[in-house]
Protein backbone atom coordinates (compact mmCIF):
# COMPACT_ATOMS: atom_id res chain seq x y z
CA UNK A 1 0.00 0.00 0.00
CA UNK A 2 2.96 2.38 0.43
CA UNK A 3 3.22 2.98 -3.32
CA UNK A 4 -0.43 4.03 -3.57
CA UNK A 5 0.02 6.26 -0.53
CA UNK A 6 3.13 7.96 -1.96
CA UNK A 7 1.31 8.51 -5.23
CA UNK A 8 -1.61 10.21 -3.46
CA UNK A 9 0.67 12.25 -1.21
CA UNK A 10 2.72 13.51 -4.16
CA UNK A 11 -0.43 14.95 -5.74
CA UNK A 12 -0.67 17.46 -2.88
CA UNK A 13 2.46 19.53 -3.44
CA UNK A 14 1.45 22.08 -0.78
CA UNK A 15 0.40 19.51 1.78
CA UNK A 16 2.58 19.76 4.88
CA UNK A 17 3.33 16.14 5.66
CA UNK A 18 6.41 14.51 7.19
CA UNK A 19 7.09 10.81 6.52
CA UNK A 20 9.77 9.18 8.67
CA UNK A 21 11.38 6.07 7.20
CA UNK A 22 12.90 4.09 10.07
CA UNK A 23 15.45 2.17 8.02
CA UNK A 24 17.18 -0.59 9.96
CA UNK A 25 17.52 -2.83 6.93
CA UNK A 26 15.30 -5.48 8.45
CA UNK A 27 11.79 -6.74 8.96
CA UNK A 28 12.07 -9.92 11.02
CA UNK A 29 15.14 -10.78 8.96
CA UNK A 30 17.18 -8.61 6.56
CA UNK A 31 14.83 -6.94 4.08
CA UNK A 32 14.88 -8.01 0.45
CA UNK A 33 13.75 -6.57 -2.87
CA UNK A 34 14.16 -3.44 -4.94
CA UNK A 35 13.05 -0.89 -2.34
CA UNK A 36 15.41 -2.40 0.23
CA UNK A 37 18.27 -2.11 -2.25
CA UNK A 38 17.24 1.47 -3.01
CA UNK A 39 17.36 2.45 0.66
CA UNK A 40 20.70 0.69 1.00
CA UNK A 41 22.06 2.84 -1.83
CA UNK A 42 20.78 5.97 -0.11
CA UNK A 43 22.72 5.07 3.02
CA UNK A 44 25.88 5.32 0.91
CA UNK A 45 25.06 8.91 -0.15
CA UNK A 46 25.19 10.81 3.15
CA UNK A 47 26.73 13.95 1.64
CA UNK A 48 24.29 14.67 -1.18
CA UNK A 49 22.30 17.46 0.50
CA UNK A 50 25.43 18.92 2.07
CA UNK A 51 27.20 19.08 -1.31
CA UNK A 52 24.23 20.85 -2.90
CA UNK A 53 24.01 23.40 -0.07
CA UNK A 54 27.71 24.19 -0.30
CA UNK A 55 27.45 24.49 -4.07
CA UNK A 56 24.61 26.99 -3.84
CA UNK A 57 26.52 29.22 -1.43
CA UNK A 58 29.69 29.21 -3.53
CA UNK A 59 27.97 29.93 -6.84
CA UNK A 60 25.89 32.78 -5.43
CA UNK A 61 29.06 34.54 -4.28
CA UNK A 62 30.53 34.75 -7.79
CA UNK A 63 30.62 38.46 -8.77
CA UNK A 64 28.23 39.67 -11.50
CA UNK A 65 27.24 36.23 -12.81
CA UNK A 66 26.48 34.53 -9.52
CA UNK A 67 22.70 34.74 -9.69
CA UNK A 68 22.63 33.69 -13.35
CA UNK A 69 24.98 30.79 -12.67
CA UNK A 70 22.84 29.70 -9.71
CA UNK A 71 19.71 29.72 -11.88
CA UNK A 72 21.48 27.54 -14.45
CA UNK A 73 22.73 25.22 -11.71
CA UNK A 74 19.21 24.92 -10.32
CA UNK A 75 17.91 24.01 -13.76
CA UNK A 76 20.60 21.37 -14.17
CA UNK A 77 19.90 19.88 -10.74
CA UNK A 78 17.23 17.46 -11.91
CA UNK A 79 19.48 15.94 -14.54
CA UNK A 80 22.50 15.78 -12.26
CA UNK A 81 20.64 14.18 -9.37
CA UNK A 82 19.30 11.48 -11.69
CA UNK A 83 22.88 10.55 -12.47
CA UNK A 84 24.42 10.71 -9.01
CA UNK A 85 21.63 10.31 -6.47
CA UNK A 86 19.49 7.24 -5.84
CA UNK A 87 16.93 9.38 -3.96
CA UNK A 88 15.38 10.24 -7.33
CA UNK A 89 12.65 7.69 -6.61
CA UNK A 90 11.14 10.10 -4.09
CA UNK A 91 12.03 13.46 -5.62
CA UNK A 92 10.63 12.55 -9.02
CA UNK A 93 7.30 12.06 -7.25
CA UNK A 94 7.59 15.59 -5.94
CA UNK A 95 8.42 14.53 -2.40
CA UNK A 96 11.35 16.27 -0.72
CA UNK A 97 14.02 13.90 0.61
CA UNK A 98 16.10 14.58 3.73
CA UNK A 99 18.78 12.18 4.79
CA UNK A 100 20.12 9.79 5.52
CA UNK A 101 20.09 10.83 9.17
CA UNK A 102 21.56 8.89 12.08
CA UNK A 103 18.38 7.77 13.83
CA UNK A 104 20.29 7.29 17.08
CA UNK A 105 21.59 10.89 17.08
CA UNK A 106 18.81 12.85 18.77
CA UNK A 107 20.14 16.26 17.77
CA UNK A 108 20.62 15.33 14.12
CA UNK A 109 17.20 13.72 14.00
CA UNK A 110 15.50 16.70 15.64
CA UNK A 111 17.23 19.06 13.21
CA UNK A 112 16.04 17.03 10.24
CA UNK A 113 12.49 16.92 11.56
CA UNK A 114 12.46 20.70 12.10
CA UNK A 115 13.67 21.25 8.53
CA UNK A 116 11.01 18.87 7.26
CA UNK A 117 8.28 20.61 9.25
CA UNK A 118 9.29 24.01 7.89
CA UNK A 119 9.45 22.89 4.27
CA UNK A 120 5.74 23.35 3.56
CA UNK A 121 5.25 20.27 1.42
CA UNK A 122 5.56 16.48 1.64
CA UNK A 123 8.96 15.41 3.00
CA UNK A 124 10.57 12.04 3.61
CA UNK A 125 13.06 11.93 6.48
CA UNK A 126 15.29 8.90 6.03
CA UNK A 127 16.50 7.80 9.49
CA UNK A 128 19.03 4.99 9.56
CA UNK A 129 18.89 2.91 12.74
CA UNK A 130 20.27 -0.36 14.02
CA UNK A 131 17.80 -2.92 15.31
CA UNK A 132 18.69 -3.98 18.85
CA UNK A 133 20.92 -0.93 19.32
CA UNK A 134 22.44 -0.80 22.80
CA UNK A 135 22.11 -4.49 23.61
CA UNK A 136 25.07 -6.37 22.17
CA UNK A 137 23.37 -9.76 22.12
CA UNK A 138 20.53 -8.35 20.01
CA UNK A 139 22.83 -6.39 17.70
CA UNK A 140 24.88 -9.51 17.01
CA UNK A 141 21.89 -11.80 16.49
CA UNK A 142 21.99 -12.23 12.72
CA UNK A 143 18.70 -14.12 12.45
CA UNK A 144 16.29 -11.45 13.67
CA UNK A 145 18.02 -9.20 16.23
CA UNK A 146 15.91 -10.91 18.91
CA UNK A 147 12.68 -9.68 17.34
CA UNK A 148 10.47 -12.10 19.28
CA UNK A 149 12.77 -14.06 21.52
CA UNK A 150 10.55 -14.67 24.55
CA UNK A 151 12.10 -15.03 28.00
CA UNK A 152 15.91 -14.83 27.99
CA UNK A 153 18.85 -14.57 30.35
CA UNK A 154 19.77 -10.87 29.99
CA UNK A 155 23.43 -11.55 30.75
CA UNK A 156 23.92 -14.21 28.09
CA UNK A 157 21.12 -13.36 25.68
CA UNK A 158 20.18 -17.04 25.56
CA UNK A 159 16.56 -18.14 25.56
CA UNK A 160 15.18 -20.16 28.41
CA UNK A 161 15.61 -23.85 27.62
CA UNK A 162 12.52 -25.59 26.29
CA UNK A 163 11.31 -28.79 27.86
CA UNK A 164 9.56 -30.01 24.71
CA UNK A 165 9.68 -29.35 20.97
CA UNK A 166 7.28 -26.73 19.66
CA UNK A 167 4.84 -27.02 16.80
CA UNK A 168 6.91 -24.87 14.48
CA UNK A 169 10.07 -26.96 14.85
CA UNK A 170 8.18 -30.23 14.33
CA UNK A 171 6.67 -28.85 11.12
CA UNK A 172 10.09 -27.62 10.00
CA UNK A 173 11.76 -31.01 10.42
CA UNK A 174 8.92 -32.88 8.74
CA UNK A 175 8.88 -30.54 5.74
CA UNK A 176 12.61 -31.06 5.26
CA UNK A 177 12.10 -34.83 5.41
CA UNK A 178 9.27 -34.67 2.88
CA UNK A 179 11.30 -32.42 0.57
CA UNK A 180 14.16 -34.91 0.59
CA UNK A 181 11.84 -37.38 -1.12
CA UNK A 182 10.17 -34.92 -3.51
CA UNK A 183 11.95 -32.28 -5.54
CA UNK A 184 8.68 -30.56 -6.44
CA UNK A 185 8.15 -29.30 -2.88
CA UNK A 186 9.06 -25.62 -2.50
CA UNK A 187 8.36 -23.15 0.29
CA UNK A 188 7.32 -19.50 0.38
CA UNK A 189 7.66 -17.04 3.26
CA UNK A 190 6.55 -13.44 3.67
CA UNK A 191 9.71 -12.21 5.43
CA UNK A 192 9.19 -14.69 8.28
CA UNK A 193 11.35 -17.70 7.47
CA UNK A 194 12.60 -17.97 11.04
CA UNK A 195 9.32 -17.56 12.94
CA UNK A 196 7.44 -19.98 10.65
CA UNK A 197 10.10 -22.69 10.66
CA UNK A 198 11.26 -22.25 7.06
CA UNK A 199 14.77 -20.98 7.86
CA UNK A 200 16.08 -24.53 8.33
CA UNK A 201 14.38 -25.55 5.09
CA UNK A 202 16.15 -22.68 3.34
CA UNK A 203 19.49 -23.72 4.80
CA UNK A 204 18.96 -27.23 3.45
CA UNK A 205 17.38 -26.23 0.13
CA UNK A 206 18.30 -22.59 -0.60
CA UNK A 207 17.03 -22.76 -4.18
CA UNK A 208 13.61 -23.98 -3.03
CA UNK A 209 12.75 -21.25 -0.53
CA UNK A 210 11.29 -17.97 -1.81
CA UNK A 211 11.08 -14.90 0.42
CA UNK A 212 8.66 -12.36 -1.06
CA UNK A 213 9.00 -9.80 1.74
CA UNK A 214 6.12 -8.64 3.90
CA UNK A 215 3.56 -9.29 1.17
CA UNK A 216 1.24 -12.20 1.91
CA UNK A 217 -0.86 -11.36 -1.15
CA UNK A 218 2.19 -11.72 -3.37
CA UNK A 219 3.13 -14.95 -1.58
CA UNK A 220 -0.23 -16.52 -2.41
CA UNK A 221 -0.23 -15.54 -6.08
CA UNK A 222 3.40 -16.64 -6.39
CA UNK A 223 2.35 -20.01 -5.00
CA UNK A 224 -0.35 -20.22 -7.66
CA UNK A 225 2.22 -19.57 -10.37
CA UNK A 226 4.61 -22.19 -9.01
CA UNK A 227 1.77 -24.72 -8.76
CA UNK A 228 0.84 -24.06 -12.39
CA UNK A 229 4.47 -24.81 -13.20
CA UNK A 230 4.22 -28.29 -11.70
CA UNK A 231 5.54 -27.62 -8.19
CA UNK A 232 3.82 -28.07 -4.83
CA UNK A 233 4.28 -24.82 -2.89
CA UNK A 234 4.04 -24.65 0.90
CA UNK A 235 3.11 -21.16 2.10
CA UNK A 236 3.89 -20.78 5.81
CA UNK A 237 2.37 -17.73 7.51
CA UNK A 238 0.96 -16.76 10.85
CA UNK A 239 -2.75 -17.54 10.89
CA UNK A 240 -3.72 -13.90 11.47
CA UNK A 241 -1.84 -12.78 8.35
CA UNK A 242 -3.85 -15.09 6.12
CA UNK A 243 -6.53 -12.38 6.24
CA UNK A 244 -4.41 -10.21 3.95
CA UNK A 245 -4.20 -12.84 1.22
CA UNK A 246 -7.80 -14.03 1.13
CA UNK A 247 -8.58 -12.57 -2.30
CA UNK A 248 -5.52 -14.20 -3.86
CA UNK A 249 -6.28 -17.51 -2.15
CA UNK A 250 -9.82 -17.48 -3.49
CA UNK A 251 -9.23 -16.16 -7.01
CA UNK A 252 -5.73 -17.36 -7.88
CA UNK A 253 -5.48 -20.67 -6.01
CA UNK A 254 -8.86 -22.15 -5.12
CA UNK A 255 -10.82 -21.36 -8.28
CA UNK A 256 -8.07 -23.08 -10.28
CA UNK A 257 -7.96 -26.09 -7.92
CA UNK A 258 -4.22 -25.67 -7.50
CA UNK A 259 -2.17 -27.89 -5.15
CA UNK A 260 -0.97 -25.27 -2.68
CA UNK A 261 -0.51 -26.12 1.01
CA UNK A 262 -0.96 -23.40 3.61
CA UNK A 263 0.69 -23.87 6.99
CA UNK A 264 -0.97 -21.57 9.51
CA UNK A 265 1.23 -21.08 12.53
CA UNK A 266 -0.05 -19.34 15.69
CA UNK A 267 -3.63 -20.47 15.08
CA UNK A 268 -6.10 -19.72 17.86
CA UNK A 269 -5.23 -17.64 20.92
CA UNK A 270 -1.55 -16.73 20.92
CA UNK A 271 -1.26 -15.15 24.36
CA UNK A 272 1.87 -13.04 24.66
CA UNK A 273 1.92 -12.18 20.95
CA UNK A 274 -1.02 -9.85 21.55
CA UNK A 275 -4.50 -9.36 20.13
CA UNK A 276 -3.32 -8.60 16.59
CA UNK A 277 -1.67 -12.03 16.36
CA UNK A 278 -4.58 -14.13 17.57
CA UNK A 279 -5.41 -16.57 14.77
CA UNK A 280 -9.14 -16.63 15.39
CA UNK A 281 -10.49 -16.14 11.88
CA UNK A 282 -8.80 -18.73 9.69
CA UNK A 283 -11.58 -21.33 9.99
CA UNK A 284 -14.26 -18.79 9.12
CA UNK A 285 -12.29 -17.59 6.09
CA UNK A 286 -11.25 -21.00 4.81
CA UNK A 287 -14.73 -22.43 5.29
CA UNK A 288 -16.08 -20.37 2.39
CA UNK A 289 -13.23 -21.17 -0.02
CA UNK A 290 -14.40 -23.76 -2.57
CA UNK A 291 -12.43 -27.01 -2.54
CA UNK A 292 -10.41 -26.07 0.54
CA UNK A 293 -9.44 -28.86 2.92
CA UNK A 294 -8.27 -27.96 6.42
CA UNK A 295 -6.48 -30.15 8.96
CA UNK A 296 -5.98 -29.45 12.66
CA UNK A 297 -3.36 -31.83 14.14
CA UNK A 298 -3.73 -32.69 17.81
CA UNK A 299 -0.12 -33.76 18.45
CA UNK A 300 3.28 -34.36 16.90
CA UNK A 301 2.30 -37.62 15.20
CA UNK A 302 -0.81 -36.22 13.54
CA UNK A 303 1.05 -33.09 12.43
CA UNK A 304 3.53 -35.23 10.53
CA UNK A 305 0.78 -37.44 9.16
CA UNK A 306 -1.48 -34.61 8.03
CA UNK A 307 1.36 -32.63 6.44
CA UNK A 308 2.16 -35.71 4.38
CA UNK A 309 -1.49 -36.05 3.38
CA UNK A 310 -1.64 -32.38 2.40
CA UNK A 311 1.47 -32.67 0.24
CA UNK A 312 -0.03 -35.74 -1.44
CA UNK A 313 -3.12 -33.76 -2.47
CA UNK A 314 -2.84 -32.64 -6.08
CA UNK A 315 -6.39 -31.54 -6.94
CA UNK A 316 -6.84 -28.46 -4.78
CA UNK A 317 -5.56 -26.37 -1.87
CA UNK A 318 -5.00 -27.66 1.66
CA UNK A 319 -4.24 -26.03 4.98
CA UNK A 320 -2.80 -27.10 8.32
CA UNK A 321 -3.36 -25.00 11.42
CA UNK A 322 -1.57 -25.33 14.73
CA UNK A 323 -0.98 -23.10 17.76
CA UNK A 324 2.04 -21.46 19.29
CA UNK A 325 3.99 -23.32 21.95
CA UNK A 326 5.08 -26.80 22.91
CA UNK A 327 3.60 -29.82 21.18
CA UNK A 328 1.35 -31.93 23.37
CA UNK A 329 2.19 -35.57 24.02
CA UNK A 330 0.91 -37.95 21.36
CA UNK A 331 -2.67 -39.02 22.00
CA UNK A 332 -3.36 -42.32 20.24
CA UNK A 333 -6.79 -43.07 18.80
CA UNK A 334 -8.76 -46.21 19.60
CA UNK A 335 -9.72 -46.63 15.97
CA UNK A 336 -10.19 -44.71 12.74
CA UNK A 337 -13.43 -44.55 10.76
CA UNK A 338 -13.27 -44.36 6.95
CA UNK A 339 -9.60 -43.44 7.09
CA UNK A 340 -10.41 -39.98 8.45
CA UNK A 341 -12.26 -39.80 11.77
CA UNK A 342 -10.26 -40.78 14.86
CA UNK A 343 -12.30 -42.19 17.75
CA UNK A 344 -10.63 -41.20 21.02
CA UNK A 345 -13.26 -42.34 23.55
CA UNK A 346 -16.04 -44.88 23.09
CA UNK A 347 -19.31 -44.65 25.09
CA UNK A 348 -19.42 -47.05 28.05
CA UNK A 349 -23.06 -48.00 27.50
CA UNK A 350 -25.55 -48.39 24.71
CA UNK A 351 -26.84 -44.90 25.40
CA UNK A 352 -25.63 -42.08 23.18
CA UNK A 353 -25.77 -38.85 25.16
CA UNK A 354 -22.90 -36.57 24.13
CA UNK A 355 -20.51 -36.63 21.18
CA UNK A 356 -17.53 -34.34 21.71
CA UNK A 357 -15.77 -33.19 18.55
CA UNK A 358 -12.20 -32.24 19.46
CA UNK A 359 -10.51 -29.82 17.06
CA UNK A 360 -6.71 -30.03 17.08
CA UNK A 361 -5.05 -29.44 20.43
CA UNK A 362 -8.41 -29.51 22.21
CA UNK A 363 -8.20 -33.30 22.15
CA UNK A 364 -6.61 -33.42 25.61
CA UNK A 365 -9.31 -31.16 27.07
CA UNK A 366 -11.95 -33.29 25.36
CA UNK A 367 -10.64 -36.42 27.08
CA UNK A 368 -10.75 -34.73 30.48
CA UNK A 369 -14.26 -33.44 29.78
CA UNK A 370 -15.44 -36.88 28.73
CA UNK A 371 -14.10 -38.40 31.94
CA UNK A 372 -15.90 -35.79 34.05
CA UNK A 373 -19.19 -36.29 32.19
CA UNK A 374 -18.90 -40.06 32.49
CA UNK A 375 -18.61 -39.72 36.27
CA UNK A 376 -21.90 -37.82 36.16
CA UNK A 377 -23.54 -40.79 34.51
CA UNK A 378 -23.57 -39.60 30.91
CA UNK A 379 -22.58 -41.75 27.96
CA UNK A 380 -19.88 -39.84 26.08
CA UNK A 381 -17.75 -40.32 22.98
CA UNK A 382 -14.85 -38.22 21.73
CA UNK A 383 -13.75 -37.97 18.12
CA UNK A 384 -11.06 -36.03 16.29
CA UNK A 385 -12.02 -35.31 12.65
CA UNK A 386 -8.35 -34.58 11.81
CA UNK A 387 -9.48 -32.97 8.55
CA UNK A 388 -12.10 -30.60 9.92
CA UNK A 389 -13.09 -28.96 6.62
CA UNK A 390 -15.06 -30.13 4.82
CA UNK A 391 -16.96 -31.94 7.58
CA UNK A 392 -16.34 -35.70 7.20
CA UNK A 393 -19.42 -37.74 6.26
CA UNK A 394 -18.43 -40.29 8.90
CA UNK A 395 -18.84 -37.59 11.56
CA UNK A 396 -22.35 -36.76 10.35
CA UNK A 397 -23.35 -40.43 10.40
CA UNK A 398 -21.99 -40.87 13.91
CA UNK A 399 -23.67 -37.70 15.19
CA UNK A 400 -27.08 -38.98 14.11
CA UNK A 401 -27.12 -41.42 17.04
CA UNK A 402 -26.40 -38.81 19.76
CA UNK A 403 -28.58 -36.41 21.70
CA UNK A 404 -25.99 -33.63 21.70
CA UNK A 405 -22.88 -32.74 19.71
CA UNK A 406 -20.35 -30.39 21.31
CA UNK A 407 -17.32 -28.96 19.50
CA UNK A 408 -14.22 -27.88 21.40
CA UNK A 409 -12.28 -25.38 19.30
CA UNK A 410 -10.61 -21.97 19.21
CA UNK A 411 -12.50 -20.49 16.28
CA UNK A 412 -15.35 -18.00 16.06
CA UNK A 413 -18.99 -18.77 16.73
CA UNK A 414 -19.79 -17.73 13.18
CA UNK A 415 -17.91 -19.87 10.68
CA UNK A 416 -16.20 -22.08 13.25
CA UNK A 417 -16.38 -25.86 13.24
CA UNK A 418 -19.42 -25.86 15.52
CA UNK A 419 -21.55 -23.79 13.16
CA UNK A 420 -20.20 -25.71 10.17
CA UNK A 421 -21.05 -29.10 11.69
CA UNK A 422 -24.48 -27.81 12.69
CA UNK A 423 -25.20 -26.63 9.15
CA UNK A 424 -23.95 -29.92 7.70
CA UNK A 425 -26.22 -31.91 10.03
CA UNK A 426 -29.24 -29.84 9.01
CA UNK A 427 -28.34 -30.31 5.34
CA UNK A 428 -28.59 -34.11 5.64
CA UNK A 429 -31.72 -34.02 7.76
CA UNK A 430 -30.16 -34.83 11.14
CA UNK A 431 -31.77 -32.90 14.00
CA UNK A 432 -29.13 -33.58 16.65
CA UNK A 433 -28.44 -30.42 18.66
CA UNK A 434 -24.93 -29.03 18.08
CA UNK A 435 -23.19 -26.64 20.45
Amino acid sequence: MCWEALNNIAAGKDRSLVIVVNDNGRSYAPTIGGLAEHLAALRLQPGYERILDNGRRIVRRIPLVGKTAYAMLHGMKAGVKDAISPQVLFTDLGIKYLGPVDGHDEQALESALRRAKAYGGPVIVHAVTRKGMGYAHAENNVADQMHATGIINPLTGLARSKSAPDWTSVFSRELIDQAAQREDIVAITAAMAGPTGLAAFGDKYPDRLFDVGIAEQHAMTSAAGLALGGLHPVVAVYSTFLNRAFDQLLMDVALLNLPVTLVLDRAGVTGSDGASHNGMWDMSLLGIVPGMRVAAPRDCATLREELGEALATDDGPTALRFPKGAVTEDIPALRRIDGVLDVMVEPESTERDVLIVAVGVFAALALDTAAALTELGLSVAVVDPRWVLPVPESLLKLAEDYQLVVTLEDSGVQGGIGSTVSAALRAVGVDTVCR
